[in-house]
């Protein structure tokens, strides 16, 4: 699901009609470039999905460096924040899996800031040992963010050919990324931190 629609451009750059087909497709287009670089810069996407995630097992060097070698009773997820998570199975190539049980009194809580714990145990070490079932994200995504996705789509929306250069004859023209709004501010990277991916 994209952070905002076509729609949604249309109305920001004030234009008069309904975008034709073509228009459409270019917004949309634009869109999912803003909706790129506000994902580099937090390094997670933003939407809600429900996604299923197999993780490397934490060592508790990670945590407390003087104990190499042992688990970790934490383990962050890859996206935040954390709405549900469905299922925890620990993979094991020898035996059968183990699901385990979401509870304070039973194998693991979770946190919306993303992190699962273990309640009287620790995380296995090893590649590729926990599998995880959860639904991360935003819904709705967040103002701060649409805002930014509009104004880089619409910063775009003025070279629909997405140049860089223009050459015609003896005429030539260039834009730069920063020309063209296509690059996030300082202030849009700070908003944007906000929602960086926790590791």
């Amino acid at each position: 699901m994209a952070y905002v629609l076509a729609n949604e451009l249309r109305l920001f750059l004030r234009h008069p009609a309904a975008f034709t087909p073509d228009e459409t497709a270019q917004a949309e287009l634009l869109i999912e470039l803003a909706e790129g670089a506000v994902d580099d810069e937090t390094g997670q996407a933003l939407e809600q999905s429900e996604d299923t995630v197999i993780l490397d097992g934490p060592t508790r060097a990670e945590h407390w460096p003087d104990t190499p070698g042992t688990g970790s009773r934490t383990l962050v997820l890859p996206r935040w924040p954390v709405s549900a998570v469905e299922s925890v199975t620990l993979l094991n190539d020898v035996e059968d899996d183990e699901e385990l049980t979401f509870g304070k009194d039973q194998d693991y809580t979770w946190s919306a800031a993303g992190t699962l714990t273990r309640v009287n145990g620790w995380w296995p070490t090893g590649d590729r040992c926990i599998q995880v079932v959860y639904t991360p994200g935003f819904a709705p995504i967040p103002k701060g963010v649409r805002r930014i996705v509009l104004r880089l789509a619409a910063a775009g929306w003025g070279n629909p050919e997405l140049l860089a250069s223009e050459s015609l004859g003896d005429h030539s023209r260039a834009w730069s990324a920063e020309a063209l709004g296509m690059v996030l501010s300082e202030v849009d990277k700070k908003t944007l931190g906000l929602y960086r991916a926790r590791t």
